[in-house]
């Protein structure tokens, strides 16, 4: 599911509600703290990760991928993934508990959680044809995304077979394509965005200002090693975006020009690029408002202000340190500097 706020908004965040719930945990008062709290801060930190994971796991990703094409640097869905892998898993075993010993929660024990799964899906009965047949369709782009290399079939001719089949198959309807408001938005902006963004690389404007702040960070940091420079930078784009509320803005703003920063100060462009694209998923959860599914999340009243802040940024140190330490290393097992 390319969709950040689709896949945690709409999708889990409602799982986890019904659960907090049927532990008596409500947002907007003290019972929030049961398990409410927890819950819905972990589902938003893990989902950043996972979003990382994945290539097609958020558009913003989809973004950069163009953005470091412009630059010279090549991501396919199969080397994302790779590159993922090791530092996601990582961050997904670490993240949850990181997370619970931020929140405290009251109930730390659930012996009747099985119970209570066992119950829900009794209710939701045998999986229906067309739920067997996205099911399939789902596996078939997963086939067509890792090995669209050697099958010369482009991720986006991939997403679009999904489409028809889901189609002629009477799963989705022509109507139900026209009322996904969002996909709609972001194919007219991302085409405004890649547009003014090859714009910009063509008149020179990035690699102008990329070289601008290069020289100036060069020429105070003469002799550091390229890992530090990287880590700075690095740093430097994540908290950047206490500035926007959008992910893809940011991305569309600052990603190429913190490649170009990077490329001209020498760090490997592999190691520079893929950086900053996971980090462009792993800061969403900084606060409420850094990202569309924020607002969901925060206006549930599940998570006060003051948690998802310090939850944010002590999650966001943790991010970093993974992968600049555990993401460098595997990268560097790949080959890929």
């Amino acid at each position: 599911m390319p969709s950040n706020t689709a896949r945690c908004g709409g999708v889990i965040y409602p799982i986890a509600d019904s659960l907090a719930r049927s532990f008596d945990s409500r947002p907007d008062d003290e019972s929030r703290s049961k398990i409410g709290t927890f819950l819905v801060t972990c589902i938003g930190n893990v989902n950043d990760v996972t979003a990382a994971l994945f290539m097609t796991g958020y558009t913003g990703n989809l973004l950069a991928v163009k953005l470091a094409a412009n630059a010279g640097v090549t991501l396919t869905w199969g080397s994302w993934f790779m590159a993922a892998l090791l530092p996601c898993v990582i961050s997904l075993l670490i993240v949850p508990l990181l997370v619970y010993w931020l929140t405290r929660p009251e109930i730390k024990h659930t012996p009747n959680a099985p119970d209570i799964a066992r119950k829900e899906l009794a209710q939701m009965g045998r999986m229906s044809r067309g739920e067997w047949l996205m099911l399939a369709t789902v596996g078939v782009l997963l086939v067509l995304w890792i090995f669209g290399d050697v099958l010369k079939v482009d991720a986006t001719t991939a997403s679009f077979v999904g489409l028809s089949i889901l189609l002629l198959s009477g799963v989705l309807s022509w109507e139900d394509v026209k009322s996904e408001k969002g996909a709609w938005d972001t194919l007219i902006w991302f085409a405004a965005l890649l547009m003014m963004a090859n714009q910009l690389k063509k008149l020179g404007f990035t690699t102008w200002f990329g070289n601008l702040i290069g020289d100036t960070i060069g020429s105070a940091m003469g002799g550091t090693s390229w890992i530090v420079i990287l880590l700075l930078l690095n740093a430097a784009y994540f908290y950047t975006h206490y500035f926007f509320a959008s992910g893809n803005a940011q991305i569309a703003a600052l990603y190429a020009v913190f490649l170009g920063v990077g490329l001209h100060l020498n760090i490997p462009a592999a190691p520079m690029a893929l950086m900053l694209a996971f980090t462009s998923s792993l800061y969403c959860s900084l606060t409420q408002y850094t990202h569309a599914r924020g607002p969901i999340l925060f206006g549930a009243g599940y998570v006060p202000t003051g948690v998802w802040w310090r939850t944010g940024f002590v999650i966001s140190l943790f991010n970093q340190a993974v992968f600049i330490t555990v993401g460098l290393a595997w990268w560097k097992m790949l080959g890929l500097y």
